[in-house]
């Protein structure tokens, strides 16, 4: 704790090009969702002021969306558009930006080195995650993003979370590598990448470790209609496999384990919606003529 409360300094601050916006259910970033429907029964029973809908801007461009929990101190799910191709290249950052909005909406993003004593109130710092054999892991992946911007944009503490290390850079990095591969194919990639809350934390209530991290995708055409979809969950210890399985399978194992029954991620499931042929006017006519199948005496 004591680490936890030098951090207290007070530094001028100094406007940082990341500059996330707070707004009610995602209001400037609803595209990155499909269909511009968000998640549904992830905000739980959690109070209003403990949830924080975030427009994750780098610069002048908003690259994707994240759902915060100010008592937890982690996001509860990020989302995003995959619009990586091939492989990841770019100078990868090595510090993590904060986000004094979720103290006072009138902040921009400042560089932890302009910390106030405020700041660890409401979300995890880089101190949170010293000496804890736990990384600082992305649920927005540095490698699914094409431009340095893009990329620098995932450095933020809002969308990360304290991520068993041995899995982060083990299975956990591999299925976000066949996530590329799967995309291949795809005009439009939308991704959510969550986690379900555990019962154990970094220090003494400080940051919640996850006791599950999970990921969804939804592949769409040149017409925005829907070609494939899967989903991941992973128990957050030692470096276990993924099970990959049908975005609908996910969504029964999360109402279990989050014990919500409202979960939904995409709108339909990603599932091509069928729609019911009409008969035309000629079908018509025609069975006026057809004999009708005798009846039974």
């Amino acid at each position: 704790m004591k680490m936890m409360l030098s951090l207290g300094w007070l530094f001028i601050a100094i406007v940082h090009t990341a500059e996330p916006l707070i707004s009610d259910n995602f209001s400037n970033c609803r595209d990155y969702f499909y269909k511009e429907q968000l998640p549904q029964g992830f905000d739980g029973n959690r109070g209003i002021n403990s949830l924080a809908y975030i427009c994750q801007q780098y610069g002048n461009t908003i690259y994707f969306a994240s759902l915060y929990d100010r008592d937890w101190r982690i996001p509860l799910y990020s989302a995003y558009i995959l619009d990586r191709r091939n492989e990841c290249l770019g100078e990868r950052k090595h510090n993590f930006d904060i986000e004094p909005q979720l103290i006072e909406l009138n902040h921009n993003m400042q560089s932890e080195s302009e910390i106030t004593s405020e700041i660890p109130k409401s979300q995890a710092v880089n101190a949170d995650y010293e000496k804890t054999g736990y990384h600082r892991g992305h649920l927005n992946p540095v490698c699914h993003h094409e431009t340095q911007e893009g990329q620098d944009a995932t450095f933020t503490l809002t969308n990360v979370v304290p991520m068993n290390s041995k899995l982060n850079i083990g299975k956990w990095r591999v299925y976000e590598a066949n996530i590329l591969k799967k995309a291949e194919e795809c005009t439009t990639m939308y991704v959510v990448t969550g986690i379900v809350p555990g019962n154990n934390w970094l220090y003494i209530n400080r940051v919640n470790i996850p006791s599950y991290v999970w990921n969804a995708y939804c592949c769409v055409g040149k017409d925005s209609m829907p070609i494939k979809s899967g989903a991941g969950i992973v128990e957050n210890y030692d470096n276990k496999p993924v099970n990959e399985m049908k975005i609908n399978e996910l969504q029964e194992e999360l109402k279990k384990l989050l014990m919500n029954k409202g979960i939904s991620i995409f709108q339909n499931n990603c599932e091509l919606q069928h729609k019911r042929r009409r008969v035309s006017r000629n079908a018509s006519s025609m069975s006026g003529h057809l004999q009708p199948s005798p009846q039974a005496p």
